[in-house]
């Protein structure tokens, strides 16, 4: 199964359609109502960091390659590359785990364990949540913690 990358229209599209979704993720016990973006993780990556201006710059980098990370899953899967798949994965969880993108490492800890389990067609169908739970998390990042519009 091929996977077409999304295009900027798509982009802007998904985040005028997701805008209006309450911020959840699904899992198997139903919602979880955790925030996109945990302030208390960015407040310790300062501290980690003994600064402010470091910890932002560490944002800064993961907002920018968001585009780049997510095509690399994107394309590792649809080549069904599980080993390719699961190293773009654990990437994207670790970074996101350490700039408290608390959505974002829930779908990829979910994304990881369809990749070990050989379901690279479920992975594939989970790809446009990923995709939509980004842009939102990068927009936040950018507009509520490195003060950019």
């Amino acid at each position: 199964m091929a996977l077409s990358r999304p295009s900027a229209d798509d982009d802007a599209e998904s985040l005028r359609a997701v805008a209006a979704e309450p911020r959840t993720v699904e899992g198997k016990g139903g919602a979880d109502r955790t925030p996109l973006v945990d302030a208390n993780v960015l407040h310790d990556l300062e501290d980690q960091l003994n600064s402010a201006s470091a910890a932002r710059a560490f944002v800064r980098d993961y907002v920018a390659v968001w585009d780049e990370r997510d095509a690399r899953i994107s394309s590792a899967i649809a080549r069904r590359n599980q080993a390719a798949s699961l190293d773009a994965v654990l990437s994207l969880k670790i970074t996101s785990t350490m700039v408290g993108a608390t959505q974002l490492v829930s779908l990829a800890t979910n994304l990881e364990a369809l990749l070990r389990e050989g379901k690279l067609e479920e992975a594939a169908a989970a790809l446009p949540q990923v995709h939509r739970c980004g842009l939102r998390t990068m927009r936040e990042l950018t507009v509520m913690h490195l003060d950019q519009k």
